[in-house]
């Protein structure tokens, strides 16, 4: 028999002028915060896949390409405890990008997907995030916020 296959999914870390990034309070398990995230769908370019999962699961439609793409896919294995469409597979592989967005996340509309993934949407230091994470998605988490540090201090430099 041959293993589970990883789910193909794209993250996407958004972040402000401030430094820190937007995170969403999963619905399903209060307290617990997380970046956007969502399955790749068949043939679609994951740059485009994370605009589109940004916009379903906060709100927030931005226009034009990344700023920054983590070039290796990262993976986790499932917890498991999983939504039974997700058994087929033994975890996710995630290609991460990051997007600079100084915004309100109040303003954001919440429901622009069949189902709802946050219920408020926060600026939080990255690295609190990272440490806080879920335990089976921690050491990605914390790849991508090692990864990105030198990047995000550049770009915040330079405006």
């Amino acid at each position: 028999m041959s293993e589970k296959p990883y789910r193909p999914n794209v993250g996407i870390v958004v972040f402000n002028a401030s430094g820190l990034v937007l995170a969403g309070e999963r619905i399903d398990l209060p307290g617990i915060f997380q970046l956007p995230q969502g399955g790749l769908e068949e043939g679609e370019d994951p740059a485009e896949a994370a605009k589109r999962e940004l916009f379903e699961e906060t709100g927030l439609k931005l226009d034009g390409k990344p700023l920054f793409e983590i070039m290796n896919w990262l993976t986790y294995d499932f917890p498991e405890q999983i939504p039974d469409h997700l058994k087929k597979y033994r975890g996710q592989k995630q290609k991460w990008f990051f997007f600079f967005w100084d915004g309100n996340p109040e303003t954001l509309q919440l429901d622009h997907h069949h189902e709802r993934e946050f219920s408020r949407l926060q600026w939080m230091h990255f690295g609190h995030l990272a440490r806080d994470a879920a335990p089976f998605k921690k050491d990605v988490y914390q790849t991508v916020y090692e990864t990105s540090r030198t990047f995000m201090k550049q770009y915040l430099a330079a405006l």
